[in-house]
Order: structure tokens, then C-alpha cells, then sequence
């Protein structure tokens, strides 16, 4: 969906309609799926040690890099199974505890009938609510595996040539693990990076949270357009997928890390299709359906 500067903001009861709609359809088995490690769907006959969580902007972006990323890890980890679920910091961020807390603690008892010990996820939203609300288990981030064990072959040195600036998630801040891997890897790409005034621990929003561009839509439009022109270069590298598409609507070419790491439509160095909330839908649909259909060992 795109946004518009002219746009009217919806009222408040309006909204909260939105985001309820929103959050049903991102809980319904439409768009949710359970894998184990040995390819068996099924949260009740799915089992996993390990769970990758990929959240699910990222599944809504781009369907192949959820697929890749999991490949990715089933390759150089064992008993690595997926979980593609909303987390539910929407509600959160809404302040409808109640209902987060219980969407939630089915995200948890999911985990639990897979036997996961350890989550790993691709989104910085999911990686705080997981460390502030499940106790149970480690969670790990996709990005700081990544810098440890290293690109997939064939990606080394893929970026070279290329000048981009970084939007880091404003929500991980406080974890330089996450932002210092995001560096490691650009930097095993070959991409130059010219970082923006406030970057790393002092990042900025992106103008995606805490939901403004979806409860007042000219402050969203305004913040993400300011943020992206305090970019010293053309192209932002971001490895949220909502911030990629903030900066995209703030006038800049913008890229999912991913995009560079597993290729996908940036292989000709285009620039991604433009995001529509109905493409976003159909390509959940396609993770899960794919999901179910891969064999990961």
C-alpha cells in the first residue's frame, strides 16, 4: 500500500478495526505453518531442536529469501526446523496486552510441541519480544549467525562496487552484535558503506513504528522521508523488512540485505517491485505453501 503525504489519517476507532483485522488474518492458518527438521508439517508432528522465525514482513517481501535463509541454516546447523507466525508486537504496540499476551503464548506452545531449545529470527521486532516474553529458550538472530559462519557460497564479494548507506533497526539499538554482524557481512559482500550521522546504537526510525504509518499516515510519510535523506548516498542496505520499505517510500533505492546475500530480483542490480498490501498477503501465502513443500536437512 502505498503512502501518500495528502493522505488523511484514519480515526482512532478506525485504526484499531485496521489493525485487528490485520492481526487476525496474520494468525489464521492462511499464512502460518510449522516444519520440523525432517520436512513433516505440523507443530504436533514437526520437531526441531533449533526453529527458524522468520517473521513475517520478511515472508510478505520476498518468499525465496525465507526459503534461502532457512536452507542457509539446515546447512551448516543441525535439526533446524521453521515456524512462519506473527510474533505480535502489533498488539503490543497498541497496547492490547491481553490479546498479545495470548496470541503469544500460542506462538510459545507452538515452539513447545516442536521441542525447540533455540529460535533463530530474521527480524529485529520478533528478537525483542522473544527475549522479553519467552524465557524458555536462547534466541539468536539470523544476522549474527551469518557473520559467524559466514556468506553461502557464491555470494562473496557479490556487492562489490556498490555504495550504500545503513538503516538499522531502531528497535535493536542496545545489541551491537546484531549491527556489528550487519557490518561484517556487507563487508565480506564487498559493498562500501558510508554510514548516516545516526547510526548503530543511535539509529533513528525508519517512520514504520510505533505504527504512525499506519495511525497517522502524513507523520509516517514525513518521518521516513526524513530519514531517508539523511542518507549520504542513493542506496540504503536495510535488514528489517519494514524499514526497507520505509525507505523506499522516502524516495531512495532501497535493498533487504538478503537481496544482496541470496540475489532474487537485485541480480541485475534492478530496483525490488513496489510494495502493495495485496502482494504482501499473496506472498505470505506463498512462504507458507512453500514451507510446506521443502525438505530442509
Amino acid at each position: 500500500m502505498g503512502i501518500h503525504s495528502n493522505a488523511t489519517p484514519p480515526a482512532r476507532g478506525s485504526f484499531h478495526r485496521t489493525m485487528r483485522f490485520h492481526q487476525c488474518l496474520a494468525f489464521s492458518p492462511l499464512f502460518c505453518r510449522a516444519v520440523g527438521a525432517d520436512g513433516t508439517v505440523g507443530t504436533k508432528k514437526g520437531r526441531a531442536r533449533r526453529v527458524f522465525f522468520p517473521g513475517c514482513s520478511l515472508a510478505a517481501y520476498a518468499p525465496e529469501h525465507v526459503l534461502a535463509a532457512w536452507q542457509y541454516l539446515c546447512e551448516r546447523m543441525e535439526g533446524v526446523g521453521a515456524l512462519l507466525k506473527c510474533c505480535g508486537k502489533p498488539l503490543k504496540l497498541m497496547a492490547m496486552t491481553g490479546e498479545f499476551r495470548r496470541r503469544f503464548d500460542a506462538v510459545r506452545r507452538d515452539l513447545d510441541l516442536m521441542g525447540a531449545e533455540e529460535v533463530i529470527v530474521a527480524c529485529q521486532n520478533c528478537y525483542t519480544i522473544f527475549r522479553h516474553f519467552d524465557e524458555d529458550r536462547r534466541v539468536r538472530s539470523f544476522w549474527t549467525i551469518l557473520a559467524e559462519m559466514g556468506l553461502p557460497e557464491g555470494s562473496r564479494g557479490s556487492a562489490r562496487g556498490l555504495e550504500v548507506s545503513i538503516q538499522d533497526s531502531c528497535v535493536t539499538r542496545g545489541v551491537p552484535e546484531i549491527y556489528d554482524g550487519v557490518r561484517t557481512v556487507l563487508g565480506e559482500l564487498g559493498a562500501t558503506v558510508r554510514e548516516m550521522d545516526c547510526a548503530r546504537d543511535r539509529a533513528r526510525c525508519c517512520g514504520c513504528a510505533p505504527m504512525i504509518a499506519v495511525g497517522d499516515v502524513r507523520l509516517g510519510y514525513e518521518a521516513m522521508k526524513k530519514r531517508a535523506e539523511e542518507s549520504p548516498c542513493g542506496t540504503i542496505v536495510s535488514y528489517c523488512a519494514s524499514c526497507r520499505s520505509a525507505m523506499r517510500t522516502g524516495g531512495r533505492e532501497s535493498l533487504h540485505l538478503l537481496d544482496l546475500i541470496f540475489g532474487g530480483g537485485w541480480t541485475d542490480r534492478s530496483t525490488p517491485p513496489p510494495d502493495r498490501s495485496l502482494r504482501s498477503w499473496l506472498n505470505r501465502w506463498r512462504t507458507r505453501q512453500r514451507l510446506g513443500k521443502l525438505v530442509c536437512r
